[in-house]
């Protein structure tokens, strides 16, 4: 949390500070655009999952300067840090594939533009090389991004960096207590949430 109010900090100083040099930017339209960083977990989770690479695809529409409407892919690899461990099971791997719809509210309309954003995601986590015998699991786990960033628009070019913190439901993919032979119906999971920062390049038609 403490490097989204960051973000918003700076995006509000960088925003007051475009608009005090004027020149308004039209970026409204279709945007299309692709870039990684990286993704963590919080709480509970993050002794066990070690911050991983992020990456993802995204298509967003402004019907004005302020609003935008964002569909997109997103996926991240991180390592599974059992405290030791995961020596004994090679190097097991938590993958992320998912997919989110974003609204994006824009807090000025210069050409460098802080905004805030919020929406609702799906994704999909699968464990690999061994991660099962640290109790972990595949699972489908819902999320709710919330986050801010600040977009810089030059002709038909748009760079983006933004952080988003996801608030997760129904999270089934990490219990407390492991081993492959538990009962899932027994088990008690680890509670917590996950966060990414990411550098996004886009096209704007």
């Amino acid at each position: 949390m403490k490097s989204i109010q960051t973000l918003l900090v700076v995006c509000a100083l960088w925003g007051t500070g475009a608009l005090a040099q004027g020149g308004q930017a039209d970026m409204r339209g279709l945007t299309v655009s692709a870039g990684g960083g990286v993704e963590g977990y919080s709480a509970g989770l993050a002794p066990w999952i070690d911050p991983g690479v992020a990456y993802g695809v995204t298509v967003g529409l402004k019907p004005s300067r302020l609003i935008g409407l964002e569909l997109g892919y997103s996926g991240a690899v991180n390592s599974i840090d059992g405290s030791g461990a995961e020596a004994l099971v090679g190097s097991p791997e938590l993958v992320r594939n998912g997919g989110q719809a974003v609204a994006t509210l824009g807090l000025t309309t210069s050409r460098l533009q802080p905004y805030i954003l919020g929406g609702i995601g799906l994704s999909d986590f699968n464990v690999r090389f061994g991660g099962e015998a640290l109790g972990f699991r595949d699972d489908t786990v819902g999320a709710v991004p919330v986050g801010a960033g600040l977009r810089f628009y030059t002709g038909t070019v748009s760079a983006d960096l933004r952080t988003h913190y996801n608030v997760l439901f129904d999270e089934q993919f990490a219990p407390e207590a492991g081993g492959v032979n538990q009962d899932p119906l027994d088990a008690n999971f680890v509670q917590g949430n996950s966060y990414n920062a990411t550098l996004n390049m886009g096209i704007i038609f």
